[in-house]
C-alpha cells in the first residue's frame, strides 16, 4: 500500500523545522512521498495577515527542490476560499490509498476543535512532533483520547528540539537580525530579493 504524507501549513516562510518534521514523518512511517500543502486562505488566520499564497509556494518550491520524496500540491489555492483539512483530506482521500496528515504538536492539541476532526480522523492517519520529553505524556494522552472520541490512529514522533517558528523568523527579519540555520539559504535569498517581511 501506497502511503503519502500530508504537510499542510501556512508555511510563512517555511523553515528547517518543518523540513525536519516532513523528513521525520518520511523515515519513521515510511512514506513513499510528503506533499507540502501550502493554505490558500488560512482559517485560524483568516483576520490576520499573510504572504501572498504564490510567494509561499515559491519559497516552499526552492526549500525542498533537491528532495526528491517532498512535492507540494496547489489543491487549496484550486479550491478557493478558507482551506478546511477535513475538505481537503476528503478529496485527497479519493486519488491516495493511505494518508498521513502531519502537523505540529501545538496544532495537535488543538485538533479537536478544527473543522470536522472526525472527518479528518476518517480520512487520514495523523503525525505529530514531539519536541521533548515532558511534552510526549501529554501527547500521548490527547491521542489517547482522540482515540476514543473518533476512532483512528495518532503517532507521536520525536524531533530534535527547534527553536524557531515562521512568526520568530519574520520578526527576526523585520528587525534585521540573522536567520543562519533557521531557514533555507535559497529561501533566505528569496526573501530579500522580494522585500517580505520587513514591513510592520
Amino acid at each position: 500500500m501506497i502511503r503519502t504524507g500530508i504537510f499542510g501549513g501556512t508555511f510563512d516562510p517555511v523553515h528547517y523545522g518543518h523540513i525536519r518534521l516532513a523528513e521525520t514523518a518520511y523515515n519513521e512511517l515510511s512514506l513513499d512521498k510528503v506533499i507540502f500543502m501550502p493554505a490558500y486562505i488560512p482559517p485560524h488566520k483568516a483576520d490576520n495577515i499573510v504572504s501572498d499564497w504564490e510567494h509561499r509556494v515559491n519559497m516552499l518550491k526552492l526549500a525542498i527542490s533537491d528532495i526528491p520524496y517532498f512535492n507540494i500540491s496547489f489543491l487549496e489555492k484550486e479550491l478557493q476560499g478558507r482551506s478546511y483539512t477535513a475538505r481537503t483530506l476528503s478529496i485527497l482521500k479519493e486519488k491516495y490509498e493511505a494518508l498521513v496528515f502531519i502537523m505540529g504538536a501545538d496544532s495537535f492539541m488543538n485538533l479537536d476543535g478544527w473543522y470536522h476532526p472526525q472527518e479528518i480522523f476518517n480520512n487520514a492517519e495523523i503525525a505529530c512532533a514531539c519536541r521533548d520529553k515532558e511534552d510526549r505524556a501529554v501527547l500521548l494522552a490527547k491521542a489517547d483520547e482522540y482515540c476514543s472520541r473518533y476512532g483512528g490512529v495518532s503517532h507521536i514522533l520525536d524531533m530534535v528540539k527547534f527553536d524557531a517558528s515562521s512568526t520568530c523568523i519574520r520578526e527576526n527579519i523585520r528587525n534585521r537580525k540573522r536567520c543562519d540555520g533557521i531557514i533555507p539559504e535559497k529561501v533566505l535569498e528569496y526573501i530579500k530579493e522580494n522585500g517580505l517581511y520587513y514591513e510592520t
